[in-house]
């Protein structure tokens, strides 16, 4: 799986580089004989951005993109579609994430993770809860009211983000949610969105025995 990630990223074109970042000697050797370049990190890390956060400095980069190891169908027109709103939008973003629309059968699932968004397509909040809720209405009918969207576990940061990172507040929201990027909201760091157009792969990642059976059917189709 951690393979397909990494063949799969090196082909955006508009990526310089693609590094692994582990704790794990074992995947040490293993990303060194695929041909990449490979850091270790502490084992104390909390999540995938505060890895990254810690070796920020080995990166030589001014934005870098953390593309989590348990996607085994990311796509890289996403992490393409990630380095245009880099480009092009002003200011330059501080922390950049795709969005999709989320069919209403995902809703109450607590490993799909919501997204609020305002207007001006910035994350109001995100949450493993159905949101945002529709008062007065069926779940099966909130579509009708409200766009829900889902949110894909990548993350487009400006270098000065992640120089920060050990510089943030601990987050209860994070903490209670177990999501990383609520740490950056609750200390006022805007994360700006961009939808895709989201299918069975490129939304899948592998939280659980059932995705990776999941994905092990979606390889042989």
């Amino acid at each position: 799986m951690l393979r397909r990630v990494l063949d799969a990223a090196r082909t955006a074109h508009s990526i310089s580089e693609v590094v692994l970042c582990t704790d794990s000697p074992e995947i040490v050797d293993l990303g060194t004989t695929w041909g990449y370049r490979v850091l270790l990190t502490s084992p104390s890390c909390s999540s995938g951005s505060e890895r990254i956060a810690s070796v920020v400095g080995e990166l030589n980069s001014d934005v870098v993109i953390n593309v989590q190891g348990d996607q085994p169908f990311v796509d890289p027109l996403v992490i393409e579609s990630m380095c245009h709103v880099f480009r092009e939008r002003t200011p330059t973003p501080g922390v950049v994430t795709p969005i999709y629309r989320l069919p209403a059968e995902k809703l109450a699932n607590p490993d799909v993770v919501k997204v609020v968004v305002s207007a001006q397509q910035r994350a109001l909040y995100f949450s493993r809860a159905a949101v945002p809720f529709v008062r007065g209405q069926e779940q099966a009918e909130w579509y009708q009211q409200a766009v829900h969207w889902g949110h894909v576990g990548m993350y487009g940061y400006h270098a000065d983000v992640l120089a920060g990172w050990s510089q943030l507040l601990p987050s209860v929201l994070e903490d209670a949610e177990k999501l990383e990027q609520l740490r950056l909201l609750d200390n006022g760091i805007t994360i700006e969105t961009y939808e895709i157009i989201a299918h069975s792969r490129n939304t899948l990642s592998v939280d659980s025995p059932s995705d990776l059976e999941r994905a092990r059917e979606l390889v042989n189709q």
